[in-house]
């Protein structure tokens, strides 16, 4: 029974394949081939995440996987695809990440990727906007979440490059034409983080019960 499904498959592939290639060099479907690379792309990438899914040990599997994928877009998508290639890639340090809390390493080019993607994402939409306060941000919220794990993960050396790239950030918005409305919505992400950080208990440290 498996071998027959397998058999289908392959032969609905080939039917695929050779249907798009004869409707390309007809003239009746422009951009044939595009769509057989994006297909082929896809499914390599879907053979490295089954991989993945098949024995978790395989985490290096994702960074093929969700590649590939990337690939598609950029296929697909031309120059829009780029920032979705970029997200892919992150999200495939993030589920590194997600399937072992250990790997704590995997947040920085998790992040670092995330960051990208959102600035050629800003640029591409909106060109001449001025984006390099949003690169120092994003990478500040990258090590930052290293300061966020628990006491056993937390990295406390990643205080240094907090405060590095935020003050950059800072500095390259004050500079920039959106200046002042970017650190006003920065102050106050900043103080709404605070009060909702005053307001939740920390893990595992008992509330001190209030005056009767």
């Amino acid at each position: 029974m498996q071998r027959e499904t397998t058999r289908s498959w392959i032969a609905g592939l080939l039917i695929g394949v050779g249907v798009l290639v004869l409707l390309e060099r007809l003239g009746w479907f422009a951009g044939a081939m595009s769509w057989l690379w994006a297909l082929a792309f896809i499914a390599g990438g879907g053979v490295f995440i089954f991989v993945y899914q098949r024995d978790r040990r395989n985490w290096w599997a994702l960074f093929p996987g969700f590649g590939l994928l990337g690939l598609a877009a950029a296929v697909l998508l031309g120059s829009n695809g780029g920032a979705l290639f970029l997200a892919l890639l992150g999200l495939a340090f993030a589920v590194v990440y997600a399937g072992d809390r250990r790997r704590w390493w995997a947040i920085i080019p998790a992040g670092t990727l995330a960051t990208l993607a959102l600035v050629a994402w800003v640029g591409g939409r909106w060109p001449g906007t001025d984006v390099g306060w949003l690169l120092f941000a994003g990478l500040a919220a990258t090590f930052a979440a290293l300061l966020a794990q628990p006491a056993e993960r937390r990295r406390t050396w990643a205080i240094y490059p907090v405060v590095a790239l935020a003050a950059l950030a800072v500095v390259t918005a004050l500079s920039s034409r959106t200046g002042p409305v970017v650190v006003a919505s920065l102050a106050i992400v900043a103080g709404a983080a605070l009060l909702v950080r005053g307001r939740v208990p920390s893990a595992g440290r008992p509330r001190r019960p209030g005056p009767s």
